[in-house]
């Protein structure tokens, strides 16, 4: 297709802008119109979908779209393996992808920005004038490469295990810390925690004293549980994990720590 000179485009556009003038509509107000009647239709089908929600659900019972809400959210305990909503699976299925924590900022910043500068950029890397697909082959194969990884990974995200595995640990306390779910940030496989917010239990071998400070005290981002849990609680979750982690005790004082719990 032969390409056209300057002037050649100046006297198609001018041709263009005065066939529409004549024939086109205005912008005020039949475009304007348009895109009112437009965002109306939507306003009022995201109220009628939001009516239809709280109408045909209650806090014991999920309705058409889903239940009214949840058990209200503990920000001391995790209760449950977190997931985000739908349209950041991708996002959660990267962080899983790198989960090493220095990573992190290639997962969620990085490769998002590239993604987003690449889809920007596909008018100035493809500026054929062609309009056929059959002939856009670098707009088309950046656009469906990118489609496919998306969806692969929003998929992978929606479907993947739990963050905890399966317990092998024994003994008196193990019940009542597995379902403190420190695992959503920590690892420790003999309680079969994943976690990799925190630090890895594992290798960090803490011992009691150590263990009891963090409980009690904190240390960002772990929060205090002090008043979240007794000092019975927080003496076997801390004598627990000194035991599983080799830092430091032994089943018999897992027994008296845990003893009732």
């Amino acid at each position: 297709m032969a390409r056209l000179t300057a002037r050649e485009r100046r006297e198609a556009y001018l041709r263009e802008y005065s066939y529409q003038k004549k024939t086109g509509k205005s912008f005020f107000p039949q475009v304007i119109l348009h895109d009112v009647i437009v965002n109306l239709f939507f306003v009022l089908l995201i109220v009628a979908l939001a009516i239809l929600w709280h109408e045909t659900a209650d806090g014991t019972h999920s309705g058409i779209l889903g239940p009214l809400y949840e058990e209200k959210a503990n920000s001391a305990v995790a209760v449950y393996d977190p997931r985000p909503d739908w349209y950041y699976f991708f996002l959660f299925q990267l962080l899983r992808v790198f989960s090493n924590p220095n990573l992190l900022l290639l997962a969620t910043i990085i490769i998002p920005t590239i993604w987003m500068a690449i889809l920007v950029g596909m008018p100035f890397i493809d500026r054929t004038r062609e309009r056929r697909v059959s002939r856009r082959p670098i707009a088309i194969g950046f656009a469906g490469a990118m489609a496919v990884l998306l969806l692969t990974l929003t998929w992978k995200g929606s479907s993947a295990p739990n963050i905890e595995g399966s317990v092998t640990a024994t003994g008196p306390g193990i019940a009542f810390v597995k379902a403190q779910s420190c695992g959503s940030c920590h690892t420790l496989k003999a309680m079969g925690w994943g976690g990799n917010i925190g630090p890895n239990l594992d290798s960090s071998h803490p011992n009691y004293q150590l263990a009891v400070e963090r409980l009690t005290k904190g240390a960002a981002p772990m929060p205090s549980f002090k008043g979240t849990l007794t000092d019975a609680q927080l003496k076997c979750v801390a004598t627990v994990v000194a035991v599983l982690t080799k830092g430091g005790g032994n089943p018999s004082s897992q027994a008296v720590a845990c003893k009732g719990l």
